[in-house]
Order: structure tokens, then sequence, then C-alpha cells
């Protein structure tokens, strides 16, 4: 009588356990499902902008279209050769920022923190905003320029305008004080 309760008993652990492990399943799956959804639709989204910049009048848009699409593909040589040319033709300073922010992007996949860091400074230049200014910190940072770095990290915590998430503004903190520690700045 005693085994016959200890097996109801551990029958209904399995039981328990299997739908559990099934109710988990279901959901990752339910999870999985609406985060392809939602990368579908930004890829869609991102497809129509670089189409409208492909098919629109200005010279300067089909540039950044162009070039977007080379980065976008890996082909980040081919966003210099699009740009470089033509940097002359920006003269409107937000798609100036685009394009310098491009050329900045292709030269830091390319593994050259260092060219890329001037590309972010005209980006930055061009349109001063906290989240470029992240952009060229961490460019610095990545390149070894840890005194330039120190800079813009101490200059994106002092003024930030809402365009960086908070979890960037985190890591910029992390690494003022990981620099200010490595040159014994920091108390």
């Amino acid at each position: 009588m005693n085994t016959a309760k200890n097996k109801g008993k551990s029958n209904t652990l399995k039981d328990m356990f299997k739908f559990g492990c099934l109710g988990l399943f279901i959901g990752f799956m339910v999870i999985g499902m609406v985060e392809m959804k939602l990368s579908y639709h930004n890829i869609i989204a991102l497809r129509q902008i670089l189409l409208n910049q492909l098919k629109s009048d200005s010279e300067t848009e089909y540039l950044l279209g162009k070039a977007s699409y080379a980065g976008l593909i890996g082909k980040y040589e081919d966003v210099n050769s699009i740009l470089s040319p033509n940097l002359g033709k920006f003269t409107n300073r937000v798609e100036a920022a685009k394009a310098y922010g491009l050329l900045g992007t292709a030269e830091f996949q390319l593994g050259h923190p260092q060219l890329a860091s001037g590309y972010f400074e005209l980006m930055y230049a061009n349109n001063p905003t906290s989240s470029n200014l992240y952009t060229l910190a961490v460019s610095y940072d990545e390149g070894g320029n840890l005194d330039k770095a120190l800079e813009k990290y101490a200059l994106l915590l002092s003024y930030h305008d809402g365009t960086i998430p908070i979890d960037k503004l985190a890591f910029a903190q992390q690494r003022l004080q990981e620099i200010m520690t490595l040159k014994g700045l920091s108390k």
C-alpha cells in the first residue's frame, strides 16, 4: 500500500515535469516566432528606406543609399569607393554626417579604428548628438587612443541629449572609470 502512494506521487511529479517542460518549450517557440516577425518587419522597413534613397531625385541620397546597402551586405571597401570621391557633394550637414558615419563604420569593420575615428570626428562635427559622440569615443577606445577616449566619454557623460540608450551610458561610465584607473587619475 505504501508503494502505491509513492508511485502515484512519482507519476504526479513526472507529469508536472513533462507539462512544465512542454510549457517552457511552447513559450520559447512563441517568443521565437514573435522575434522572427519583428525581425522581418525591421528588414522590410530598412529595405524600404534604402529603396527610397536609391529612387530619390537627390544624388546625395542615392549615394547614401548605395553606400548603406554596400555596408549592409558587408562590402565595406565599396562604401569607401562610393562616398570618398563624392564627399564634396554633401552640403547638407545631416547627410554629410551620415556619409562620414558610413565611412567610419566601414573602416571600423575593416579593422581600422584609428581611421574610423577621423571619420567619426567629422560625423560628430556635422551632427553633434550623444549617439554620435558615443560612437566616436568607442572608436578612439578601440583604436588605443585612451586620452581621446577619456575626453569623449567625459564629454558624453556631462552632456547627453537622450539619443543614446541607458546601457551605453552605463558602458561609457564604466570605461571612463577604467581608463582613469589605468592612467592613475582616479582616487
